[in-house]
């Protein structure tokens, strides 16, 4: 393995568990959540997988599409359902899929988004310090192609002081950024550990696809 291809696993732990205190989603789904409310969030993840396309709240059970916005893990966005790392809004991260387009609120989603629907993804966005492109490959099991690990850095930044709402208080603040900028960002990861954290994080999500 290349020095360029190494993971720190130190600084993937870091982002992970900042992750997970910001934002404990799995904690709230798999702790918090009630059976039928956990029922309806896989529902949704599965018509999300299946279709690819944000669907409408007609139903699905109303009290459990309540329970899941009150615990952060859901949220309305132009009479859709998004569900990250599903988001049915353009963005400016957007994917590109053999049989579609989707888009992503945060560099996060985005690279864990091919895994999860088992498909190659072209993503494309800019670097919100130098305006550059940044263009790169995220293959069907979530792997960056060798000839795109130094196409982009994850800088993860924060944005407020209290997560209350992951699409407005954190997402922003995962963007894709070039890596020259990236290298002067007190916290900022290869694409290879960007998505090492993205894969580990939604990870739960594949047991409840899986189960």
């Amino acid at each position: 393995m290349s020095a360029q291809a190494a993971i720190r696993e130190d600084l993937v732990m870091q982002a992970l568990m900042g992750l997970h205190r910001a934002w404990p989603l799995e904690r709230r789904i798999q702790r918090e959540a009630c059976d039928a409310t956990q029922e309806t969030y896989t529902a949704l993840l599965t018509r999300w997988v299946q279709t690819a396309d944000g669907p409408q709240p007609v139903g699905f059970d109303e009290e459990a599409l309540d329970e899941l916005a009150a615990l952060d893990a859901v949220y309305l966005t132009a009479d859709r359902l998004a569900c990250p790392p599903f988001c049915p809004a353009q963005t400016d991260i957007v994917l590109h899929f053999p049989h579609g387009t989707l888009h992503a609120v945060s560099a996060l989603d985005a690279l864990a988004l091919p895994r999860l629907l088992d498909a190659p993804a072209r993503i494309e966005t800019r670097c919100p310090i130098s305006d550059e492109v940044l263009s790169f490959t995220v293959t069907r099991d979530g792997s960056l192609r060798e000839e795109d690990l130094g196409a982009a850095s994850l800088a993860m930044r924060k944005i407020a002081a209290e997560v209350r709402r992951y699409p407005l208080d954190l997402a922003p603040g995962i963007r894709f950024v070039h890596p020259a900028a990236g290298a002067s960002m007190s916290q900022a990861l290869t694409l290879l550990e960007g998505a090492a954290v993205a894969h580990a994080f939604y990870a739960f999500q594949r047991k409840l696809l899986a189960g």
